[in-house]
């Protein structure tokens, strides 16, 4: 893989990283001054993920040019493998639960989707 193609990967997973941190920090928000219950957590996260992981897959798949729905599903697993690290990493103990597995399954189906539409964008 060449350099501008490497470029574009870690673009395309920056893109997905910054998606995540604007919908955390807007619901943070939204949490804080009205009366939404935390309780929306799990279902904000599950969307930021598919979002996110999508919008990965779009870039890896457009800078590639083939193989939309492969690499859009190894961008959301590189994308997931990101939020567990950086989960780990903000808890004293982390453990690979039911709901991390869904998380997988959101990230591979909406890096999917967007490579789908990244490999076939004119």
């Amino acid at each position: 893989m060449d350099g501008g193609r490497a470029v574009c990967l870690l673009r395309g997973m920056a893109v997905a990283l910054a998606i995540t941190c604007i919908i955390f920090i807007g619901f943070g928000i939204v949490l804080t001054y009205t009366d939404l219950s935390e309780e929306s957590l799990p279902l904000v996260s599950m969307i930021c993920t598919g979002l996110s992981a999508s919008a990965a897959g779009f870039d890896w798949a457009a800078c590639m040019r083939k193989k939309g729905i492969l690499w859009g599903m190894a961008a959301g697993a590189v994308y997931t493998l990101l939020l567990f690290l950086i989960t780990s990493m903000a808890k004293d103990s982390f453990g690979l639960q039911l709901s991390s597995f869904m998380t997988l399954a959101v990230a591979l189906a909406g890096g999917a989707a967007g490579g789908i539409l990244g490999v076939n964008r004119k």
